[in-house]
């Protein structure tokens, strides 16, 4: 029977023996959680994007690409493939399926190198709508921000327009989380996005008590009037 210094030695010897795949493939599944699955909301890849695709111990299959007008990349030894409208993690998922046929179990990780557009889009019911400038992906509060702020505080649905044309109604309510912490990752504005703010139903309270006034002042005038031609 081994000792435990015994056992050790040898668990470190099995170690070592491991495949170099093995020893890599956590360190690649964190790397793709992190780039690749992150909210439900994920950024959706549109041409002129710049995306980095990751073959572990396949150099021959990693490389950067810049997707083409028509939406698609040239890849090495399977040809064109169509990779606008999807998320990271979904071509993640194609890529391992087709590149299944030439890697045994690929593990297969994508990041986005560079946004083809840097700018968001705010309109609507806010101080300063207009285009604006980012860097990276911003939450809707960040962008409420930077236009100023909304008109009525009191609006209770924001949209969110993506730039493949999918639209998502926000309530105001539910950008905040409990305790009055807000959940700065569940909406989030990524390039090429449009936050519109529907204008909501506006009581000029100073017009009416002007005309009110006005009103008033007529009647007065009338009654005095009347009062005179007697």
């Amino acid at each position: 029977m081994l000792s435990d210094s015994g056992a050790r030695v040898a668990r470190v010897i099995s170690i070592q023996k491991l495949p170099m795949k093995l020893l890599l493939l956590p360190l690649f599944l964190l790397f793709l959680t992190t780039f690749c699955f992150g909210d439900a909301e994920e950024y959706i890849l549109q041409p002129g994007d710049v995306i980095s695709i990751s073959v572990v111990e396949h150099p021959e299959f990693s490389g950067r690409h810049k997707i083409r007008p028509d939406g698609r990349i040239n890849y090495p030894v399977i040809g064109e493939i169509d990779v606008a409208s999807l998320t990271c993690a979904q071509l993640v998922k194609i890529m391992q399926g087709k590149l299944s046929s030439y890697v045994n179990n690929p593990v297969v990780a994508i990041s986005i190198e560079d946004y083809y557009s840097n700018k968001i889009f705010i309109i609507g019911d806010v101080h300063a709508a207009g285009q604006y400038q980012i860097f990276e992906p911003v939450d809707i509060i960040k962008a409420i921000a930077m236009c100023g702020g909304v008109v009525n505080p009191k609006v209770k649905i924001i949209k969110i327009i993506r730039a493949d044309g999918t639209i998502m109604s926000v309530e105001t309510k539910s950008i905040w989380g409990a305790e009055g912490k807000r959940d700065s990752k569940k909406y989030v504005l990524y390039p090429g996005d449009t936050m519109y703010v529907p204008e909501s139903f506006h009581i000029d309270w100073g017009a009416i008590a002007t005309v009110l006034g006005i009103i008033s002042i007529s009647l007065q005038i009338l009654i005095y009037s009347s009062s005179l031609s007697k």
